[in-house]
């Protein structure tokens, strides 16, 4: 989806300062800050209200669409907080590819900070 801004993926330096822990919790506050609170989920109208208020860009409805099917395991024109930290993941460029790499790494080599840091 190309919304005519620049992508800034900061998931990657959240995951360095908080932790993988940290990094769901604040994903899971994001969460709640665009989901319906009577669905506790994310659903095409209240990404459509909430979003501009926390700062996302304005998006046609048609965007808005597709970013709820793009995450929506479940078929069900809505995403829960797993669907949601799901693609949110997924849309981190340097996440993905720091986890293709520990994929193909024994443990004891992996080192995310040097990963991010040297893509």
């Amino acid at each position: 989806m190309n919304c005519g801004e620049e992508f800034q993926d900061y998931l990657p330096l959240m995951v360095e300062k908080l932790g993988e822990d940290g990094l769901m919790q604040e994903l899971a506050k994001g969460f709640d800050l665009l989901a319906d609170p009577r669905s506790q989920t994310i659903t095409f109208q209240s990404l459509k209200s909430n979003g501009p208020m926390i700062g996302l860009p304005q998006m046609t409805d048609c965007e808005l669409h597709r970013m709820i099917s793009e995450g929506d395991s479940y078929g069900r024109g809505e995403l829960d907080l797993h669907d949601f930290c799901v693609l949110m993941v997924r849309t981190s460029p340097v996440l993905m590819r720091m986890a293709k790499v520990m994929l193909h790494w024994p443990e004891d080599e992996t080192n995310l900070t040097n990963i991010y840091y040297n893509m």
